[in-house]
């Protein structure tokens, strides 16, 4: 029969080469005389959640309800950052439409009625299931109402002489 202190050694060796050490288990050895003890320690690590830098395609109307007028609306995005153009009556949380426009590109936004106002979402990572950015997102809005009757050009950066002032609203 073998001797306790031989039981407390194939303890620890088999502690080891069950978990290893090399996870993050710690193993205890038992004094010599005693019983054998055995104890791990599991440290559980994630991952982290790789960052995603998705976009919607150039010109797609991702939001709709009420397309009927005749207006139109020509946007030009000078910035390197995609946007998420807003067009509605009122409420920005209840658009006639959402048109994105990627960074350095343009977008045409046809059938607009009524007297509009212009809302601007940008941002990084566009998450197509709530229609907006995930990081880095700033809301701004065209101070001035649109009128539906007539075609509009918007640019999406600043200008010398340009005659539209933006103001940041709340997010939406």
């Amino acid at each position: 029969m073998p001797n306790r202190q031989g039981y407390a050694v194939s303890a620890i060796a088999a502690a080891v080469l069950v978990g290893g050490c090399e996870s993050g288990q710690g193993v205890e050895a038992a004094p010599t005389g005693s019983s054998a003890r055995v104890s791990t320690t599991v440290r559980a690590t994630t991952p982290a959640a790789p960052v995603l830098n998705r976009r919607g395609e150039n010109g797609a109307v991702v939001q709709q309800d009420g397309l009927v007028g005749a207006g139109k609306l020509d946007i030009v995005n000078g910035n390197s950052d995609d946007f998420a153009v807003v067009v509605t009556n009122g409420d920005p949380k209840q658009p006639q439409a959402t048109i994105y426009v990627q960074g350095n590109s343009s977008a045409t936004l046809d059938g607009i009625d009524g007297t509009y106002y212009v809302y601007l979402k940008t941002g990084k990572d566009w998450d197509e299931a709530t229609l907006g950015f995930t990081r880095e997102r700033e809301f701004s809005k065209f101070d001035d109402p649109f009128d539906g009757d007539s075609d509009w050009e918007i640019t999406l950066q600043p200008s010398i002489g340009g005659n539209a002032g933006t103001s940041d609203v709340p997010s939406f």
